[in-house]
């Protein structure tokens, strides 16, 4: 996983994929046939096929559905959990900077009165 911090130090988030990159990059090691990609053709790849073909390849299918759901409530746990990673980032950055600032006006004001 890359830095998601800048050199600014202001948290960044990692760049949040589309539902067909999830779903490919899920389904892929499952069912490449069911990937977007994958299922362009099918119909002409399986034009011949027979009955009996046509229902064991359904039930390959569906057992690939049924991986695929497992493995991608595993998949929105880790995202959950990295967008609280992140929430936790922005609330310390939040805080240090407000700390930072608020050091910085009060040795400006100690500084005036130094002055004076």
């Amino acid at each position: 996983m890359t830095d998601p911090q800048k050199s600014s130090g202001i948290p960044q988030m990692l760049p949040l994929k589309t539902g067909a990159e999830i779903f490919d990059a899920i389904m892929v090691a499952i069912e490449p046939e069911l990937t977007t990609a994958g299922s362009q053709g099918l119909e002409e790849k399986y034009k011949d096929e027979t009955p009996e073909q046509k229902r064991v390849r359904g039930e390959r299918y569906a057992k690939a559905f049924e991986e695929y759901e497992k493995r991608y409530a595993a998949y929105r746990l880790e995202q959950e959990s990295q967008v609280h990673a992140f929430k936790l980032q922005v609330i310390h950055f939040a805080e240090d900077k407000a700390g930072a600032d608020d050091q910085q006006r009060l040795f400006s004001l100690e500084s005036a009165l130094g002055s004076a």
